[in-house]
């Protein structure tokens, strides 16, 4: 991968280059740990847990639980429709 930079702004706050973004599946509620190895500042985007991802979707799926099969078959379904509006 290329390098990307993002400026840190009067806030302390940075954007993530969409490449980035793409790379590693950050997504919006993505956690990003800081941690310092030998000097170094590192950060590493947080995979989540199964029962994460159903926690954080729950507003949105009225108690239903998914499997990995379904979470992946609907990123794939929302991928396609977002495409096909011109916006992929």
């Amino acid at each position: 991968m290329a390098t990307a930079t993002s400026r840190v702004t009067s806030q302390g706050q940075i954007s993530v280059p969409a490449a980035v973004r793409r790379r590693f599946g950050i997504v919006p509620g993505t956690v990003l740990e800081w941690y310092e190895v030998d000097g170094q500042l590192c950060v590493r985007a947080k995979q989540l847990a199964l029962d994460e991802v159903n926690e954080r979707l729950r507003p949105f799926i009225k108690g239903k639980r998914f499997g990995l099969s379904e979470l992946r078959d609907a990123k794939m379904k929302h991928a396609i429709e977002k495409a096909a509006r011109g916006r992929g």
